[in-house]
């Protein structure tokens, strides 16, 4: 079987090493700063590079956080029976219910959503954090950090590199991250019908990034969620870390 890594947002390839090990190495991370702005010029590409990256084998696509919404668009275009997804502290549907109060993004997606203008004011002070002051910057993301992402806040073999990660995204991604949450926070629910492969989600109980209620959601209107392994005492990235070194 052949994988594929969807990262998040904030996000970059180099969090699936960061948290899944060499175990993991073997794995197509796609790039997504490289690709189009276009959000169905971006999903086709995606979809011709897991067509290609498979070359005939069984594929399975992980998406993480935000990563889930792109990994669930490139399923929907993808009705090969031989297609399973692993979404992990997935971003689901904003419009499915009231979650923005309980996501430490919450503002910056309302932004995206109603204050576009702000929304762009806050991308670029995130991309000058990044530039000149990416301890601070990491410092802010995780101030509510909860359950066993407090232990990755304070290690610094994940918050020294994951500096890199906001980095990569924020500066030279900075077009591409901006373009995918404008996306994401559009409806897309109708969506969860297209997508008929068998879905495992993995989520942390103490998630405030995503919280549990969206995964629970997700494993409702999919129609075919085989799983949904709640884990408990994590939270975001704890999750990813637990779900990674468990498949690879």
């Amino acid at each position: 079987m052949k994988t594929v890594y969807f990262h998040g947002n904030p996000g970059a390839p180099a969090e699936l090493v960061l948290l899944g090990g060499e175990a993991v190495q073997s794995w197509l991370a796609p790039d997504r700063a490289a690709l189009p702005l276009d959000p169905e010029a971006r999903i086709l590409r995606l979809t011709s590079l897991v067509t290609a990256f498979g070359d005939g084998e069984p594929v399975r696509l992980v998406g993480f956080s935000a990563g889930a919404h792109v990994a669930l668009q490139v399923a929907a275009r993808l009705p090969r029976a031989d297609l399973t997804l692993h979404l992990v502290s997935p971003a689901g549907p904003l419009e499915t219910g009231d979650y923005l109060a309980a996501m430490a993004g919450g503002p910056i997606f309302r932004a995206a959503m109603t204050q576009p203008r702000l929304f762009a004011t806050l991308v670029k002070v995130q991309s000058l954090g990044a530039r000149w002051m990416p301890g601070l910057l990491t410092h802010l993301l995780f101030a509510t950090a909860q359950g066993e992402d407090r232990a990755l806040k304070a290690d610094k073999h994940f918050a020294q590199p994951y500096r890199e990660v906001l980095r990569s995204c924020l500066i030279a991604g900075r077009a591409s991250y901006k373009a995918e949450i404008e996306a994401y926070v559009l409806p897309w629910a109708e969506l969860l019908a297209q997508v008929t492969h068998p879905v495992t989600i993995w989520q942390g109980s103490c998630d405030n990034w995503t919280p549990p209620e969206m995964a629970k959601s997700l494993a409702q209107r999919l129609p075919n969620a085989q799983a949904l392994h709640l884990l408990e005492g994590q939270s975001h990235f704890s999750a990813l870390q637990t779900a990674l070194r468990t498949m690879a």
